[in-house]
């Protein structure tokens, strides 16, 4: 029985290449997207799920006063006494960063990001280590990842050789590479390259950070719970520590801990100083898995209404399968076979086209890596089982009980007649069309933001700017005179901070009011630099030390957080701590801080002195800014040979919104084209079953002089209506299912505009109009006699 059902299977497939062809590629397609966006969807949900004991281990977050965002950074010193007051608290780690100048042996410094951490780290965390040993305890060690050893020894076998850490400093610090560890996976919050023990961190002066008091704050606190539900409670117990921490520094006022479960650690995205990393946003999360879903949908919808066109040339064969004894059941069952053994060559199909899509998708965006292994991930095999009844019964249940349904002798009477014009393959029809339309006005309405946001005035001119780190501001007047005189500088700026690369948030205070605030210690003409705009008061005085420590620019959204319009602001005291006021003397036109992924927040900026200035903000003039930037790092190689170049361009903060909008541009683009060609593919089969059905009334119709028009409206009158309902459907699916992405994904976009809706409607009412019309064309190059003898 099975042999034949086989064979009847390859004949049928062999009979109809064409459209089997078409089934199978359009399945593999689909298939292939939900594999994607199913793995996708486990990739984001799996970071941190590695670690042992996950479930015991806590992060300690905070937060501040005039604020309720949670906070990352966390005084050092509790991980000490919280350990020590609180007997649920059975380990405790630290976790903290900082940029220095790193040199190996034989090789060039660098610029480097090194970690600082507790010898426990590694009793809390699973990092394999790949050759060496773990000495933390040893405060004369480091130890490096895979990419590391490549970057600092090349093909050297690192143990034993040294690292130089602050090799730019009176105080260098020589350590012994002991350990190589496995990079960490993509999936994890914790990303690194160099560990070492966090008393061989040091302040920016070289002195030795005091470990025994509520100053210095780490990036993370871990804590291990012997009772993990005491968490909740142990957070409220925490708030006694509040004023001890209150009391060593003014510029970070706590109010508030809260311990979070490493499970959670990489789920929240609105963190303030988190540098741990997060899993892809929800978006990211979720718009693949959404995407893939409509695609397979589509080609589902593609695959029966295919089935149900070409049911026509198998009404014989299922009367003569009736005549001989099948039951319903057994031609249902064989329809079905049918369709499964199409979905298991697409599902192979699928790992092929995989093989290609998932590495591409994964280099069109940071810190994604989604993989699917079809023959060793069995979460990934008993998904795809699911897939395969699934789409079996989804794609061939309707054209399997359709066909069967037929009585034998009226089939060979010549009275069942299939045509594409019956309502439930129309609405078939229409759901295709609408995703159509979903898949297009994303595309169109991504591509239109990412000129939008190309184009977009972020509130002071990033263009032909470059910023450069001196790392020790005893370098300041060295660096500013000679990068003042490479040909093409327009302007120079010392500076602290700078937009979007360097700021620190702090309580600030008026009228009674604490206000967390963005905080930027700027020099005396940073602002002419940067061609920051005023709407009241003044810039900071030149050449004059009065507005140090004296006075503020805050922009215009502290100004309306403190209830001032620009013009009020003016003269108003604000307080940082309790003994730092500043009187604002100007207030500066909102500009976009960081990125377009964030929204625009308070901003206070005040005076710094000269001495103290850590970075040089170049202008370059209009057409020199490549030739100033090679020049500047060749200034610099002069002055500082032993110090790693710190130069960037201002505009790399638009860089990585760019990419993104571009990405998912393509993304939904290449997908619009997918699903275009399948709702075409199913119109003209479906347009093509109803014009066999009705050749003989479009000959009469020729016949007695109907014009070319009049068959096509004869045509066009069974799917207008639907056509039509599926564009209002699909136009407003697509405007909310895009306006939702980019909001999610861009706090600043373009929307979705009426031009890209009307674009969308036109374009694949044109598509559908050209189906239907090439279909119409071919009925009435025919000849009338020829159609009229055939019936």
């Amino acid at each position: 029985m099975f042999k034949n059902y086989c064979s009847i299977i390859f004949r049928n497939l062999w009979k109809n290449k064409l459209y089997s062809l078409v089934n199978i590629v359009s399945l593999g397609v689909g298939i292939a997207t939900i594999v994607w966006g199913f793995q996708n969807y486990r990739f984001c949900y799996s970071y941190n799920n590695f670690h042992k004991d996950n479930t015991s281990i806590f992060r300690v977050l905070t937060k501040s006063a005039g604020s309720d965002n949670l906070k990352g950074y966390c005084p050092e010193y509790l991980a000490q006494v919280a350990k020590n007051d609180f007997p649920v608290v059975t380990q405790a780690v630290r976790w903290d960063s900082r940029g220095l100048s790193v040199k190996a042996d034989q090789s060039d410094p660098f610029s480097a990001y090194v970690h600082f951490t507790d010898p426990q780290f590694f009793t809390f965390f699973n990092f394999p280590l790949v050759r060496g040993s773990m000495q933390l305890n040893d405060h004369s060690t480091v130890l490096i990842t895979e990419t590391a050893a490549k970057k600092y020894f090349g093909d050297r076998d690192p143990i034993g050789k040294t690292l130089t850490f602050y090799s730019d400093e009176p105080y260098k610090m020589p350590l012994k590479v002991t350990g190589v560890l496995k990079d960490p996976p993509t999936n994890s919050s914790f990303q690194f390259e160099l560990i070492t023990n966090t008393d061989n961190q040091l302040k920016p002066d070289g002195s030795l950070i005091k470990h025994d008091d509520w100053e210095w704050f780490s990036d993370a606190i871990f804590l291990k719970l012997s009772s993990p539900a005491a968490a909740a409670k142990l957070g409220h117990d925490f708030a006694k520590y509040v004023p001890l921490q209150q009391s060593a520094r003014q510029d970070i006022q706590l109010k508030s801990f809260t311990l979070q479960p490493l499970s959670e650690v990489a789920n929240v995205f609105n963190m303030d100083n988190n540098a741990l990393f997060a899993r892809p946003s929800d978006s990211a999360t979720y718009g693949p898995l959404i995407l893939a879903i409509l695609i397979l949908l589509s080609a589902c919808l593609n695959f029966a209404n295919i089935s149900v066109s070409q049911s026509n040339r198998r009404l014989k064969e299922m009367g003569v399968r009736k005549v001989m004894g099948s039951s319903m059941r057994q031609i249902v069952f064989q329809q079905l076979l049918e369709c499964a053994f199409i979905v298991v060559i697409a599902i192979f199909l699928s790992a092929v086209l995989n093989n290609y899509w998932l590495p591409t998708f994964n280099s069109m965006f940071r810190n994604v890596k989604v993989e699917a292994n079809y023959f060793s991930d069995f979460r990934l095999l008993a998904f795809l089982g699911v897939i395969l009844v699934g789409v079996t019964l989804l794609a061939g249940a309707y054209p399997a009980f359709y066909v069967s349904r037929f009585n034998a002798a009226n089939i060979f009477r010549g009275s069942v007649k299939f045509g594409g014009s019956n309502l439930f393959s129309r609405l078939l029809l229409g759901l295709q069309v609408a995703i159509s339309f979903i898949t297009v006005i994303a595309g169109v309405a991504f591509s239109r933001n990412a000129s939008f946001q190309n184009n977009y005035d972020y509130g002071y001119e990033k263009a032909n700017v470059i910023g450069v780190d001196l790392h020790d501001p005893a370098g300041y007047t060295a660096a500013r005179n000679a990068f003042g005189n490479i040909p093409g500088v327009d302007k120079i700026a010392g500076t602290i901070n700078n937009i979007g690369f360097s700021y620190s948030t702090v309580p600030l205070q008026a009228k009674g009011e604490k206000m967390e605030s963005l905080f930027l210690r700027t020099g005396e003409n940073y602002i002419d630099v940067m061609k920051l705009k005023l709407v009241a008061g003044r810039d900071f005085i030149r050449d004059g030390k009065g507005d140090i420590g004296k006075s503020m620019i805050m922009n215009e959204n502290l100004a309306f957080k403190f209830g001032w319009k620009p013009e009020e602001a003016i003269g108003k005291q604000v307080s940082l701590g309790d003994t730092l006021i500043f009187t604002v003397v100007g207030v500066l036109k909102d500009f976009t801080q960081n990125t377009l992924f964030d929204p625009i927040q308070p901003l206070a900026m005040v005076m710094t002195d000269p001495a103290k200035y850590s970075r040089v903000i170049i202008r370059a003039k209009p057409g020199s800014l490549s030739s100033v930037f090679a020049e500047t790092k060749a200034v610099w190689t002069k002055l500082f040979p032993m110090k790693p170049f710190g130069g960037y361009y201002q505009d790399e903060l638009s860089a990585e919104a760019a990419n993104v909008n571009k990405s998912i541009a393509t993304i939904f683009s290449w997908f619009a084209i997918i699903s275009v060609l399948m709702a075409a593919t199913s119109m003209f089969a479906l347009v093509s079953l109803n014009v066999l059905k009705r050749s003989k009334e479009i000959a009469i119709r020729k016949v007695v002089g109907a014009e070319d028009r009049h068959i096509f409206q004869l045509v066009m009158k069974g799917y207008s209506w639907i056509i039509l309902l599926s564009a209002v459907i699909g136009c407003y699916s697509g405007y909310a299912l895009s306006k939702l992405l980019m909001d999610m994904i861009f706090r600043i976009n373009a929307g979705v505009s009426s031009s890209s809706l009307a674009v969308s409607f036109f374009g694949v009412l044109l598509i559908c109009a050209a189906t239907i019309g090439a279909r119409v064309w071919m009925v009435l190059r025919t000849n009338a006699t020829d159609a009229l003898k055939a019936n």
